[in-house]
């Protein structure tokens, strides 16, 4: 979602964000599918990270919940291709700092699980019973960081992990009482977001942003509520592009509030509503200083949100057969494109994809 100019609109709506582009056909769009035979597999590829311009992969998996197999997809600076699991499970996510350094995390019937790659091959590494792995994020410095808890979308208890060097360790975050993180990203050791909810008052939930300076954390308030304990919505992803320019996804659920991303310029924030109320599923960096959402989608295409920072442009992937969902993307550094990673789902089996935006 680099390009404006290749974001067509057909149809303009005004909603209180701004603008909302509407796609335009998809012969006219700049989404385009991978093809590569590490994706003849039947099952899911659910998550993308790049730490380089030729250091990214993706992650998924097939099998069974009582025989998992862990589907690792390998960008090798020409084309995709697969990754052999030292052990079988299934991913929740990757994070990637550079080609030497990389992270899986995910869960099988023997509890949580980590793998590290160090540049020649993946090899598992414990990963602490403190919660469901949720998510993980890397920077370039090498400096890594994971979140656990019952569930990426819950407003249960949660746990914040850091890499040592050669282990996951549970970290502590100086959190409110009734507090959850959801999301994390870390752009250096010493830039480290997380953003999360807290119930502290028993009453209401409030959303919240920790920042880590290399020396202390910082707590930001979220403004707005997010509901009450039990039906509350969730700051679902964060995106720092910089200290002054960072995004949160607040996905309603059950709340009665809107679905909507949140900017923070440093010192204060702005909401924004999505495009006709949508929820996200994922967000990442433009590399431009806007934010691509990955909607719900029910139909044979995937759906792309673009936010400039200061409108919404959306944008159809290629026709697929099945029901089709993009569930996360990563801009590819040193380049124009962003990496989007999904599943078409049919009845009777589930076809992984690749899409492309340059």
């Amino acid at each position: 979602m680099r390009r404006n100019a290749a974001l067509v609109a057909a149809t303009a709506l005004a909603c209180g964000a701004g603008t909302v582009a509407l796609a335009a056909p998809a012969n006219a769009a700049g989404w385009r599918n991978i093809s590569s035979a590490a994706l003849s597999y039947n099952g899911s590829l659910d998550r993308v990270d790049f730490g380089a311009k030729n250091a990214g992969w993706a992650v998924g998996a097939a099998g069974s919940f009582f025989s998992p197999q862990a589907k690792i997809v390998r960008w090798t600076g020409s084309a995709w291709a697969a990754d052999k699991s030292p052990v079988g499970f299934t991913p929740t996510d990757v994070a990637v700092s550079s080609g030497s350094k990389a992270w899986i995390i995910g869960y099988n019937l023997g509890g949580t699980l980590g793998l590290y790659w160090n540049g020649t091959k993946w090899s598992q590494v414990a990963y602490p019973m403190v919660g469901f792995p949720t998510a993980v994020s890397a920077a370039p410095d090498g400096a890594a960081y994971s979140i656990a808890g019952a569930d990426a979308a819950s407003g249960g208890l949660s746990a914040v992990l850091r890499w040592t060097g050669s282990a996951w360790a549970e970290t502590k975050v100086p959190l409110p009482a009734s507090s959850s993180i959801t999301a994390v990203d870390v752009r250096a050791k010493n830039d480290v977001w997380l953003a999360g909810s807290t119930s502290a008052t028993g009453t209401s939930v409030t959303g919240l942003v920790m920042h880590f300076n290399g020396t202390s954390w910082k707590k930001i308030d979220v403004p707005g509520s997010l509901g009450v304990p039990g039906y509350q919505g969730t700051l679902h992803r964060i995106v720092a592009n910089s200290p002054t320019n960072v995004y949160v996804l607040r996905v309603r659920q059950n709340a009665q509030i809107t679905n909507a991303i949140q900017r923070y310029n440093g010192s204060t924030w702005k909401t924004v509503s999505t495009p006709l109320n949508a929820a996200g599923i994922g967000l990442s960096s433009d590399a431009r200083g806007g934010v691509v959402m990955l909607p719900i989608t029910t139909g044979t295409k995937t759906q792309y949100m673009h936010y400039n920072g200061s409108s919404w442009t959306t944008l159809n992937g290629p026709a697929r057969t099945g029901t089709v969902q993009a569930t996360d993307a990563d801009p590819r550094p040193g380049t124009t494109a962003i990496v989007s990673v999904g599943t078409a789902s049919h009845p009777d089996k589930k076809t992984p994809f690749i899409e492309y935006f340059s």
